[in-house]
């Protein structure tokens, strides 16, 4: 066994400080790239940017190890995915329906306490991680959100219910979904575990929800405002 190709290759001990100046030339020429966009953090980043950075760090990497690929190439891979990134940034700036294509569009998940129609259609935001990032804000139901949408980034905007105008909702926390059930053994306002929606069922009762029209499991709505 040849730990000296196993740890370093065929290449020499000279290599490593190449390796070293490749590398300080690209982290500069790939920060300098990601500037000129104007970006600031991954959270700001769209589907189609977040593509771009991945190109970008594939063109820079080859040339920080591999002796036989020079950095005017990586370089030529800079200018074209940068000038690109600016050509379709321009024609998102002129065109809404391209805009929608590459970016996306933020939509609405609940509204009025409940899934929304567009989010029943498609989720692109699993139920259990939805729930988490409600719980982060402290939320204790559904009945206390009046609007949450997913915007294009990826984050949650919720818009919550004044104090006076909150309702009863579904509880999103582990404890109280687990208490789910299809029969009924009390009268009371139920809320529907895979939309949220609420109605008075009466005890002895199996119902189908309504609403979403593919759930027939209730959990008792609880009804508080959101602690700060």
């Amino acid at each position: 066994m040849n730990w000296q190709n196993i740890l370093f290759g065929t290449e020499d001990f000279i290599f490593l400080a190449e390796i070293a100046i490749r590398s300080l030339i690209m982290f500069i020429l790939l920060f300098a790239g990601l500037r000129v966009t104007g970006k600031r953090a991954v959270k700001q980043l769209s589907i189609f940017e977040l593509l771009i950075i991945i190109a970008l760090g594939s063109a820079a990497g080859d040339p920080m190890i591999y002796k036989e690929i020079g950095i005017v190439y990586a370089l030529v891979v800079f200018i074209i995915v940068f000038l690109s990134y600016w050509l379709i940034t321009k024609w998102i700036e002129r065109s809404e329906k391209m805009e929608i294509i590459l970016e996306g569009k933020p939509y609405c998940i609940i509204h009025e306490g409940k899934a929304s129609k567009e989010s029943l259609e498609h989720r692109e935001l699993a139920m259990d991680e939805f729930f988490s990032v409600l719980r982060h804000q402290h939320i204790f139901h559904l009945g206390q959100v009046e609007s949450a949408i997913l915007e294009t980034t990826g984050e949650l905007s919720i818009l919550f219910y004044k104090s006076p105008d909150i309702k009863a909702g579904l509880p999103i926390w582990p404890d109280y979904l687990e208490k789910k059930t299809k029969q009924i053994k009390h009268s009371g306002t139920y809320a529907c575990t895979h939309c949220g929606y609420t109605k008075i069922i009466n005890a002895g009762e199996v119902n189908r929800c309504q609403y979403c029209n593919c759930n027939d499991e209730w959990v008792e709505a609880v009804n508080g405002d959101r602690e700060k």
